[in-house]
Order: structure tokens, then sequence, then C-alpha cells
């Protein structure tokens, strides 16, 4: 061997010393940033996880990918960071994310981080509204913890599916079968009653649907308890009584305020816990370390003034917002004594000798109107702003139609025929509100204002 062979063959081995070392290095900085966003996520510190994360995930893409640890690790990685991009609402980028991670459990044979990652595959998959995607993560999810024989995961599991997918699809028979399952194997009973009162309410199962909503009132989550008031609340005024439903309703406003403090709550101490972070990671001399601290101090409680002051600000815009949910709801109580539309919620429910039997003065007519202005902000001025030649039979079949009544009962309140009152209809839309040039229906235009 010459002198030359002898150089190049200890240039080719130091460099691929050097390349095994730069690989170890990137794969020790992957673990370092995967352990550190675990516990940066435990302390609620997301996007400084997400930072740590996405480190990682750099780090990683720099070792040898063949590797079965290396594929081990960035799936963990990518499922990581996916959850924390779901977390902010970045679907579109944590669901790729997830199904790398997936990809890469599947080459490996490793079904128990398969089906986590699957699961978050599916929730992922809803959030962005892909409803068939979801459905199809969630159950092979399932099936993997059925085989593994993971209780807890599969209760999860089958709450969750319920909620982002059978709800969607409006399967109550199926939530109620999938939920009750996992309530009786030992799944969160707070969101499970919930659930499961959500779907009685909507089988319109009332007595069925009481005593889970009362159960998920019990709460110690503000968030639950407000959804489940919220239902209550609609339960209540649907069966008249109006005096438990405004009972309700205060609870669901004090019980959103409380789920908004808590939020507020975790913001500052997250600011403040961030701030403390970036303390610790200073390198500078002692110094210009403490000169650091004194200005990373009082920018620290210049941005916990400012995020107060911005939260108070919102508080007062949501108490204004409440206020007015508040009167919209009086209104809508009020509505309900109005006799043109207990007339049409009559007829809504069944037509008879003894609905049909009905006699609406202008003046109730008057009031009738009147009271959807109000529920609706000035609708019918609105209206004739915008189509002035309607008249104020129209108005009132506008109204009615706003209301969601159906063609049938408002025909019936107008007196006529179905079929004169479809013409009438049309005549109104084409005659009066530019129906050559909206292609809308005569329901999207009413809707749409």
């Amino acid at each position: 061997m010459n002198k030359q062979h002898i150089i190049l063959t200890t240039c080719l081995l130091l460099a691929g010393f050097t390349a095994c070392q730069h690989k170890a290095r990137w794969l020790k900085e992957a673990e370092t940033g995967l352990q550190q966003g675990l516990e940066q996520r435990a302390e609620k510190h997301s996007e400084t996880a997400a930072e740590s994360f996405s480190q990682a995930l750099l780090a990683i893409n720099r070792c040898d990918l063949d590797k079965p640890e290396v594929q081990r690790l960035k799936g963990r990685i990518e499922d990581e960071l996916g959850a924390v991009y779901w977390k902010h609402g970045l679907f579109e980028e944590a669901l790729p994310l997830h199904e790398d991670a997936a990809n890469l459990f599947r080459v490996l044979n490793n079904d128990t981080l398969l089906m986590t990652v699957l699961r978050n595959c599916g929730r992922t998959a809803a959030s962005l509204g892909n409803i068939d995607d979801a459905n199809a993560f969630y159950d092979e999810a399932l099936a993997l913890a059925k085989t593994l024989n993971d209780k807890t995961m599969e209760n999860d599991i089958l709450v969750e599916s319920s909620r982002d997918v059978l709800m969607v699809i409006e399967d109550y028979d199926g939530i109620i079968e999938r939920v009750g399952q996992a309530l009786a194997g030992g799944a969160s009973p707070d969101i499970c009653h919930l659930t499961l009162g959500v779907a009685y309410y909507y089988l319109e199962e009332d007595s069925l649907a009481l005593p889970h909503l009362v159960e998920a009132t019990q709460s110690p989550k503000a968030g639950t308890r407000m959804s489940a008031y919220q239902t209550l609340y609609y339960l209540h005024q649907f069966e008249g009584d109006y005096q438990q439903a405004l009972e309700c309703h205060e609870l669901f406003n004090e019980n959103m305020m409380l789920a908004d403090q808590e939020h507020r709550s975790e913001q500052v101490q997250r600011i403040k816990a961030e701030y403390d972070l970036q303390m610790q990671k200073g390198t500078l001399q002692a110094e210009q370390k403490l000169k650091s601290m004194r200005l990373y101090l009082l920018l620290g409680l210049l941005i916990i003034a400012l995020a107060i002051t911005m939260l108070l600000l919102r508080q007062k815009t949501l108490s204004a917002k409440l206020k007015a949910e508040e009167r919209k709801n009086e209104l809508e109580i009020e509505l309900k004594k109005n006799k043109v539309y207990v007339t049409a919620l009559a007829l809504t429910e069944q037509i008879t000798a003894s609905t049909l039997d009905f006699d609406l003065k202008d003046g109730e007519w008057d009031d009738f109107v009147t009271l959807i202005d109000k529920v609706y902000s000035d609708f019918t001025r609105r209206l004739l702003e915008k189509y002035p030649t309607l008249t104020k039979s129209d108005l009132q079949i506008c109204c009615l139609t706003k209301q969601g009544f159906s063609n049938q009962v408002i025909s019936i309140l107008m007196n006529l025929q179905t079929n004169s009152y479809a013409r009438r209809k049309s005549r109104i839309k084409q005659e009066k509100m530019n129906g050559l040039e909206d292609e809308r229906s005569f329901e999207e235009i009413i809707n749409g204002l």
C-alpha cells in the first residue's frame, strides 16, 4: 500500500469517526429535547415545550433514520409535538406529525405507541372536520386497546370517539352504548354523565337526560358544570319550566365566569413561569447576569401588568355580552307568551281541530313582530331598509320564517293553502327581494340577514 492510499484510508476513517460522533451527539440532543419538552408540557409551558420538541425533531432528522431506536424516538417526538400543536388549534400542522409517527410505529410493530398516536390522529382529524378519517383512526386505536387489554385507554377512546364522531353524525344511540360501557368500566364520570345527558336530550328523552345532567353539575371542573347547566336550561325551557330554566341560565353564566377565571389564572402563571425559566438559562458573567435579571424582572412585571389589564378589559366585554345574552333570553321567554308564537308552536307539535281553532288580532301580530325585532336586533327595520316594498303581511311571513317555523305552519297562520303560500313566498323573493340577482332561497335570505 503506497503513501497516498494510506492517507486516503486515514481520512476516510477520520471522517467516519467524526460522523459517528456527530450522530451520537444529535441523538443525545434529541433525547434531551424530548425529555425537556415533556417536563415543560407537564408544567403547562406549552409554547416552550413546542420549541423543545421542534429542536429535538431537527436533531433526530440528522441521525440514521434506518435504526429502530431512532425511528422510535422520532415517532415519540412527532406525536408529542403534534399534541402541542393540536392544543393551540394548529390542526393542519398536527395531523401530518401524528400520521408519520403512526407509520413509524407500524414499521416497528409497537402496538402500545401506535394505539396512543392513532387516538391523537382521531381527535385531530375530527377537529379538521374529517369525520370518516377520525372514525377510522379511533376504531383502529380501540381495536389495539382491546388487544392490549388496556381498559383505561379503551374507556378514553370510547368517550372521545362518541364526542368527536358519533355526536357529529347524530348517532345518539351509539353514544349511549359506548359511553355507558366506558362509565361502567371506570371512565371519568363527569364527562360520561355530561355526554349521556346531551345524547338523551337530543333523543328527546328528557327524563333520562335529567339525572345525568344533574350528576354532571357536581363536577369539580367549571367547564363541565357550565355545559351541563346550558343543556339543562334548554331542557327546562322546552318543558315550559321557565323559572327553573332561568336558574340554570344563571348557574351557566356563573360557571362560565369561573371557567374563564381559571383560564386567566393559568395564563398569568404561565407568563411568570416562562419568565423564571428564561432567568435560569442566563449564561452571562455575574455583573451582566445581575443587570439582565433586573431588566427581565421589569419586563416580566410589565408583561404581567399588561396581561392583567387585557384580562380586565376582556372580563368587562364578557360581562356586557352576558347581560346582552340574558336580555335576549328574557325576550325569548316573553316571546313564548305571545299568542301568535304559542299558536305556531301548537301547530308545529300537532295539527288538530283544537289547534286550528284560533283567532289572531292585529295587535297580537304587531306584538309578535315587535318581539322579533327585540330578539333579532331590529330585524324588520333592517329588512325594510334592504327591501322597502315589503308589506305588513310580508313582514309577518319573514318574522315567522326567521323564527324557524315550517311552511305548513306559516301557511295555516296566514290563512293560505300550502300551494298558495309557496307561490306567495316565491313572489316576495322574485318581485321584492331582487330574486333574479340573488340565487339564494327565501329562507337563506331571511336567515342571512
